[in-house]
């Protein structure tokens, strides 16, 4: 496909999970109560190493950023913060305002996450990051604040339909199911949310892309490797894709996805004897 100058993007990030001990973080991020700094781990290192060269292959400066929930990790109340480099959220959001700072949109544009991480006693943190980073305003049926838990947006005549959550499956063999039955169930949305032609969901940390022949339907990577909590059931399907999603519109309506997927060079250690 040729691409024109007048071409439109969106970039999607998602999960970022900016706390975590497992998650991506800025060389030195600040912990404000002990006034100190975190020293990244290895594997934080190779994320933000990566987050770099995501940014660096981006085919052009999106006309707009879309942070599809999850800019930070919590509190992580059900493991006492015990993989985390801090439990204050300001610290997280700090950092991820930092790492999202780094990438050259024109706009920004913030949906809503899992209450677990972004939720405190009903205050949404990623309403109060959209806010602090002047993203645009975003209600579904109007009112003043930053964030729904969807959003629709249009370039060149081509809509986006985003939401954080869809089905989760370990098997790779089977992950493009609840997407597709996702993308199908929209279908009958139409006539009150009018026809999707981009349908982006996020939550399960690793990459998926169906096209049909008038729709596209992809789950976007995450920039956290699992913690303590994804290994209840084994170590098989745990490990994420790590990158970001560009989505190209030209003016006649022709669209491509590019992928960003990193290729890690961490691996874990083996003990040898």
């Amino acid at each position: 496909m040729t691409r024109s100058k007048s071409s439109k993007s969106v970039l999607i990030v998602s999960d970022m999970h900016v706390g975590s001990a497992t998650a991506v973080c800025t060389p030195e991020p600040e912990i404000a109560d002990l006034n100190t700094t975190h020293n990244p781990n290895k594997l934080q290192q190779e994320l933000y190493s990566v987050w770099q060269e995501c940014i660096d292959e981006l085919h052009q400066k999106p006309t707009v950023l879309v942070v599809n929930g999850e800019p930070c990790d919590g509190g992580n109340p059900k493991s006492l913060g015990k993989q985390s480099w801090s439990t204050n959220l300001q610290d997280q959001l700090n950092d991820s305002e930092k790492l999202l700072g780094e990438i050259p949109y024109q706009n920004l544009l913030f949906t809503r996450g899992s209450g677990y991480h972004v939720d405190q006693q009903g205050t949404n943190f990623e309403e109060i990051i959209a806010q602090k980073m002047k993203a645009d305003r975003y209600k579904a049926f109007g009112g003043s604040g930053y964030t729904d838990y969807y959003a629709l947006l249009e370039l060149h005549g081509k809509k986006f339909n985003f939401t954080h959550h869809v089905g989760f499956n370990k098997w790779a063999a089977y992950r493009t199911t609840a997407l597709a039955r996702e993308m199908a169930g929209m279908v009958f949305e139409n006539d009150k949310m009018g026809k999707a032609d981009v349908i982006v969901r996020s939550h399960v940390h690793y990459f998926v892309h169906i096209e049909f022949v008038h729709t596209h339907g992809f789950t976007t990577p995450a920039w956290k490797f699992p913690d303590g909590h994804l290994f209840r059931g084994g170590t098989a399907g745990t490990t994420p894709d790590i990158g970001m999603v560009e989505v190209i519109v030209e003016p006649n309506g022709d669209l491509v996805v590019e992928k960003h997927i990193a290729e890690m060079d961490i691996k874990p250690i083996v003990k040898h004897y």
